[in-house]
C-alpha cells in the first residue's frame, strides 16, 4: 500500500474509550471526526472530553489557547459515511463482539477510500479474523489503547496474517507523532502483549486470595509498593537481568511449579459474579464501596496517574 501522512482521523464508538483516543489525536494536531449510532452517546462523549481537558489543564499539561485548539479539532458526524470522508485512518472503539467488528468493517471497506488505514482497538479479539471481513485485508491492523487513553503511555500495535508492512510503519509513526509508546505484536495471539501479561499476574493475584495466602490489600499493596512500584523503570525482563538469570533459573526450578495454572476463573470469582458483586459498577468486588463516591475515587486515581505522567520520560 502507498501511504499517505496521517491528518485526518475518524473514530467510531464513543463509549469508555473512544472520547480519550481522540482527545489524544486532536491534541497533536489531527483532525478527528467522532460517531457513534447512538446519538446520546456521542452527545455525552462531549462531556467527557470537555472533563478531560480540564484534568489535563488543572495539572498543568496543558494551557487553556490548547484546551480550545484541540475542542475544535473534533468535530461529531451524523453518519458513518460523513465520519470517514478523506479520513487516512479509521479506528473502531465499539464493543468487543466479533460479529459488530466484522460487520462494521466489511461496510468500511465499501465507503472508505482505498488507501485509508482501518484499525481496531480490540484488547484482544483476532485481527486475522476481522480482516477476512474485507477484500483488503492487508490495510487492517490493530491498535489497542489503554484505558484511560489520555494517560496511559503505550499502544500495542497487532499485525495480522495478511497486515501490510507499509500499514504497520504509518501507525508506528503515528503513535510516535502523538507522543505515545508503540509495541509491536507480531502474532496475532488471543489477548496480545498486555493483556497476557496482565491476566498472567491478576491470575496469581486471585489465586492467592482464593486460598487464603493473603488479603486483598495486602495482595494490591504487594503490586503498588513492592514489585509494580519499579515497574515504570524496570521490566520483568529487565529484572531478571538485574538479579541474574542464574537466580531465576535456580528460584524458577521449584517456584513456576507452584504457580496458578487455572484454565478457568477461580471460585472466589465466580461465587461473586453469581452474587452480582461486580465491583465498582455493583458497588462491591474484592472490596466494599458503600459510601463511597466513585466519581471522586476515579478522579483521585486519574490526578495520581497525571503526577506519575509528568515524571516519566515517555511525555515532554
Amino acid at each position: 500500500m502507498v501511504m499517505t501522512e496521517i491528518k485526518k482521523v475518524a473514530v467510531i464508538g464513543t463509549g469508555t474509550m473512544g472520547p480519550g483516543i481522540a482527545q489524544v489525536f486532536a491534541r497533536n494536531g489531527i483532525t478527528v471526526r467522532i460517531f457513534d449510532i447512538d446519538s446520546e452517546k456521542l452527545s455525552e462523549a462531549r462531556i467527557t472530553l470537555d472533563n478531560n481537558l480540564e484534568l489535563f489543564r488543572q495539572a498543568g499539561l496543558i494551557t487553556e489557547p490548547e484546551v480550545s485548539e484541540t475542542r475544535s479539532r473534533i468535530q461529531n458526524a451524523s453518519s458513518l459515511d460523513e465520519a470517514v470522508e478523506e479520513a487516512n485512518l479509521v479506528i473502531e472503539v465499539i464493543p468487543e463482539v466479533m460479529e459488530l467488528k466484522t460487520a462494521l468493517f466489511a461496510d468500511l471497506d465499501k465507503i472508505c477510500d482505498p488507501g485509508t488505514i482501518l484499525a481496531t482497538n480490540t484488547s484482544g479479539l483476532s485481527i486475522t479474523t476481522m480482516a477476512a471481513a474485507i477484500e483488503k485485508p492487508e490495510r487492517l491492523v490493530g491498535m489497542h489503547w489503554w484505558n484511560p487513553p489520555i494517560i496511559i503511555p503505550v499502544i500495542e500495535i497487532i499485525k495480522g496474517e495478511k497486515t501490510d508492512d507499509a500499514v504497520v510503519r504509518a501507525i508506528d509513526n503515528l503513535i510516535r507523532k502523538i507522543k505515545k509508546v508503540p509495541v509491536l505484536v507480531q502474532k496475532d495471539v488471543p489477548g496480545f502483549l498486555g493483556n497476557r501479561l496482565q491476566y498472567a499476574l491478576m491470575r496469581e493475584a486471585i489465586a492467592l486470595l482464593n486460598e487464603g495466602v493473603a488479603s486483598a490489600e495486602d495482595i494490591d499493596t504487594m503490586i503498588k509498593a513492592g514489585i509494580g512500584f519499579k515497574f515504570p523503570i524496570m521490566g520483568p525482563l529487565e529484572t531478571i537481568d538485574m538479579a541474574g538469570l542464574d537466580i531465576y533459573y535456580k528460584v524458577s526450578q521449584y517456584l513456576n511449579k507452584d504457580l496458578d495454572k487455572s484454565q478457568e476463573a477461580a471460585p472466589v470469582v465466580e461465587t461473586m459474579v453469581h452474587k452480582g458483586d461486580l465491583g465498582l459498577k455493583s458497588g462491591k468486588g474484592f472490596y466494599d464501596y458503600t459510601g463511597t463516591d466513585i466519581k471522586s475515587l476515579m478522579g483521585e486515581r486519574i490526578k495520581k496517574l497525571l503526577l506519575l505522567l509528568k515524571d516519566l520520560d515517555y511525555v515532554e
